[in-house]
């Protein structure tokens, strides 16, 4: 019984420390419902700018956002300050808000406005036709 219950905890310990690298982007199935999404100068942690400087709705230029954001996973890097600010508007009314970073490496990095310190990491292929959107 005692080696039954170590090894359950074992089992339970390994899978805890699993890295969180393939979670994708909360809020990722609804991305076929945004119909809208502005972007506005990085202002504080925490809080959106909505002063928006750039406004996207044509179905190309939503089609690259959603294919980056769908690409996004977990990957909890470091950003000490963000770019931008992003925020979604969606066709029920709702809206969700991120922060956008460019790391060394030419990533996008996400983070939900008033979330925890999540930080999501958008591929290499969909993060460079982003930053061709953006920057």
């Amino acid at each position: 019984m005692k080696k039954l219950l170590i090894t359950l905890a074992t089992i339970l310990l390994i899978a805890g420390c699993q890295p969180k690298s393939n979670q994708v982007l909360p809020g990722s199935k609804q991305l076929d419902q945004v119909k809208a999404i502005q972007i506005s100068d990085f202002k504080n942690l925490g809080s959106l700018n909505e002063n928006f400087k750039k406004n996207f709705s044509s179905e190309e230029k939503l089609k690259v956002f959603k294919k980056a954001l769908e690409s996004a996973r977990r990957n909890d890097k470091s950003i000490k300050k963000y770019d931008y600010d992003m925020k979604l508007n969606f066709t029920n009314g709702e809206d969700k808000a991120l922060h956008i970073a460019k790391n060394k490496e030419n990533e996008i990095v996400l983070k939900y406005i008033g979330d925890s310190n999540a930080t999501y990491v958008v591929d290499h292929e969909n993060s460079r036709e982003l930053i061709k959107l953006i920057y």
